[in-house]
């Protein structure tokens, strides 16, 4: 899971394309490079955290997670603590990428209209030209969700669970309807530079994505902790086929 977490928001990119010079030919090199990039170094470290890990039972010890558990046996508490320093800042860091691209979206819907709002959303501040009111909006629909693990931590780890969900989904629905309505006639598709075109390359890359997301989601709505219970259990299979 660690694994697929490290691929998740990689159409960042594209909500700020717009600030982008040559965007067409950027924004399909930075998501493809990104995507081996996290893919690489998400695996790399999942093999070192295997090799360190030792006794399963001492796991995920009392701090309740696996990974700084694994830290603490093998750095010292000391060692742990300054190398998850590390960590927590550069969460800060991937936090703040997936607000811009969250803040430009909500702004961009705003500006053509796409919200109820009559435009509030898009403006545009005159002194740090940024999106200010998107990115309030953004801060605090982010914060929402976290003040649940106070309530209920299960509760809250479905919504996580549920967040990477609905982006793997929301990435393969354009995908298969491209792919099925690709001969409707009043589909008007002009592909970019970036392209693999209508044959055996595009069909494979694009059948191989949605089976990937497909059992993507599947991992993600299985629990994490046996036996499973109404406390435990993982409720974000649930949770996405409600909304859908």
């Amino acid at each position: 899971m660690p694994i697929l977490y490290s691929f998740r928001d990689y159409d960042a990119t594209a909500h700020i394309s717009e600030e982008v010079r040559r965007a067409a030919y950027a924004a399909p090199a930075a998501i493809f490079i990104a995507v081996i990039g996290t893919g690489l170094l998400g695996w790399l470290f999942n093999i070192v955290l295997v090799l360190c890990s030792g006794d399963l039972a001492l796991l995920p010890g009392p701090s309740g997670s696996a990974v700084l558990q694994i830290m603490t046996m093998r750095m010292g508490k000391t060692g742990a603590l300054i190398l998850w320093s590390f960590v927590c800042l550069t969460a800060f860091f991937v936090v703040q990428t997936a607000l811009q691209a969250t803040s430009r979206t909500v702004f961009a819907f705003s500006r053509d209209h796409g919200l109820p709002d009559r435009g509030f959303f898009g403006y545009s501040s005159r002194w740090t030209h940024t999106p200010l009111r998107a990115i309030w909006l953004s801060t605090f629909l982010s914060i929402l969700p976290g003040l649940l693990d106070l309530a209920s931590p299960v509760a809250a780890n479905a919504i996580f669970s549920l967040t990477a969900i609905a982006l793997d989904l929301s990435y393969i629905i354009p995908i298969f309807l491209r792919r099925v309505n690709q001969n409707h006639t009043e589909v008007m598709f002009k592909p970019g530079p970036f392209y693999m075109g209508p044959g055996l390359l595009g069909w494979t890359a694009n059948v191989l994505c949605i089976v990937w997301t497909l059992f993507v989601c599947v991992i993600f709505s299985i629990p994490t902790v046996k036996p499973v219970d109404r406390l435990n259990m993982n409720y974000a299979s649930v949770r996405t086929l409600f909304l859908l």
